[in-house]
């Protein structure tokens, strides 16, 4: 007879738990960030090619690494885990756009988050809504949702192109989309006001703003953009972050 199964011990539980989170970010943040580093200093015209890829890309993808690592140092945060729920959302449906949900590697967002919601300490607490979320806030993040889809859609359509296109190959159109939807989706996450909500609407922020400076300067590079659509980025971003101000001013003089 096979021996029964053990369930893991509540400290192996917990290691398995960061483990997984911290695989997660590791495995998201830094070979994208080795990307950006050699496209930089590349004299290869394609490679130079892929600086609003990786740069406008890294804004809105490094989001779920950074939640997921967030995520599994402080487990009480609801709201990290409302925005990698976000996040793996945003990657189902770029990928899904971009006809590369599995090639692209999008369904491992699901994969993570499955896994690290059965290892969470308290799995039933990730069931609570916080029940006091900001309707400005949600406003705000669903008109952005309006301008992060038409460009998502706009670009994952790129992504059904042939496959002598480097950009196809290596899913950049379908990445840009996601990285659009993902900050969007990170900002209704944080509206619902979870533990850690002002931390999660900060990061927020910076990453709207920075995939606007993106677009602004690399807007001649494929993927960028307009100019305008770039200015909009960078202004929802700030908007956003006084927005969240506040909203957690209010909320402190409530307690």
């Amino acid at each position: 007879m096979g021996s029964a199964y053990t369930p893991p011990s509540p400290r192996g539980r917990q290691l398995a738990f960061r483990i997984v989170g911290w695989l997660l970010g590791v495995l998201t943040i830094l070979p994208s960030l080795a990307f950006i580093l050699l496209s930089l200093v590349s004299d290869d015209p394609v490679e130079r090619s892929h600086w609003f890829h990786y740069v406008g890309g890294f804004t809105g993808i490094a989001l779920i690494g950074v939640f997921s690592v967030v995520f599994v140092m402080k487990p009480s945060w609801l709201a990290a885990w409302h925005v990698l729920v976000a996040q793996t959302l945003a990657w189902l449906i770029g990928g899904l756009m971009g006809g590369d949900l599995i090639s692209g590697f999008y369904i491992t967002a699901l994969v993570g988050l499955v896994v690290l919601a059965v290892l969470h300490p308290d799995p039933r607490s990730l069931l609570r809504l916080p029940g006091r979320p900001s309707i400005p806030l949600m406003i705000y993040g669903l008109l952005c949702v309006i301008p992060a889809w038409i460009y998502a859609v706009t670009y994952a359509e790129l992504q059904h192109g042939p496959v002598t296109d480097p950009h196809v190959e290596l899913h950049h159109w379908s990445g840009v989309a996601v990285a659009a939807l993902a900050i969007a989706g990170a900002a209704i996450a944080s509206s619902l006001r979870g533990s850690g909500w002002q931390v999660s609407a900060a990061v927020t922020a910076v990453a709207a703003v920075a995939f606007g400076l993106a677009g602004l300067v690399f807007s001649e590079r494929p993927g960028a953009p307009e100019i305008g659509w770039s200015w909009l980025a960078v202004a929802a971003g700030v908007g956003f972050w006084l927005l969240a101000r506040i909203e957690a001013a209010r909320e402190a003089s409530t307690e």
